[in-house]
């Protein structure tokens, strides 16, 4: 009989075991090398959340809006006028100042028509764009702006009748005077028809929205 092979099946399993821990080709991979990864949760499709849908604008605060808006280019108009003839206009109000004041010296009245005309066009601008930062914070359904323009009106009242008196003294006297006071009419009417019932009652619904599905 020949002679048997003298190595153990202990050796041969240890040289199947390369150094530095792994496994040669020939191993069988252990049951954790071969399972399948989990199956993932499946998704779940629950009811779809609201959005908010904001409120319509009622026809009230629209035609006060359009009744502002043109005030503004009424306004903006005079004042463009008055300072394109802003020769013409000094000129004929130091004229008309000098023969109710003959005393004074002409220098004297210039400096003095030149006050009141920067004082008249500073205030129509300054009034033109309190207006317009209300009227935009109304538009956002702060109510409390309302009560703001109520002052803000008067002052217009005011400047728009010096306005008139200062600048209307030229050959475009009429159409000066036209524009402001239209303007602070469509002003004073847009401000009334904020506070409808319907106009009101959008202010108030600050806080409130009607909800709109997503289909």
């Amino acid at each position: 009989m020949g002679e048997r092979d003298s190595g153990s099946p202990v050796d041969d399993a240890d040289a199947a075991v390369q150094p530095g821990g792994d496994r040669s080709p020939l191993a069988r991979p252990s049951d954790d090398e071969g399972a399948p990864p989990p199956a993932r949760p499946a998704l779940t499709i629950g009811p779809r959340p609201p959005v908010l849908r904001p409120i319509p604008m009622p026809r009230a605060v629209r035609v006060a809006r359009s009744l502002w808006t043109i005030g503004f280019v009424l306004n903006g108009a005079a004042v463009f006028i008055a300072f394109i003839t802003y020769d013409q206009l000094t000129e004929r109000l130091t004229t008309t100042l000098g023969r109710l004041a003959p005393g004074y010296v002409e220098a004297d009245l210039r400096g003095l028509v030149d006050v009141f005309y920067w004082m008249s066009i500073a205030t129509i601008g300054l009034v033109i764009a309190a207006e317009a930062l209300l009227l935009g914070f109304m538009l956002g359904r702060r109510g409390g702006a309302r009560w703001v323009m109520l002052p803000v009106l008067a002052f217009h009242a005011v400047s728009a009748f010096v306005a008139s008196a200062v600048l209307a003294l030229d050959d475009w006297p009429g159409l000066i005077e036209l524009l402001l006071l239209v303007g602070l009419a469509l002003a004073a009417i847009g401000w009334f028809i904020c506070i409808v019932p319907s106009a009101n009652r959008w202010f108030r619904m600050k806080d409130e929205s009607q909800r709109a599905s997503l289909d």
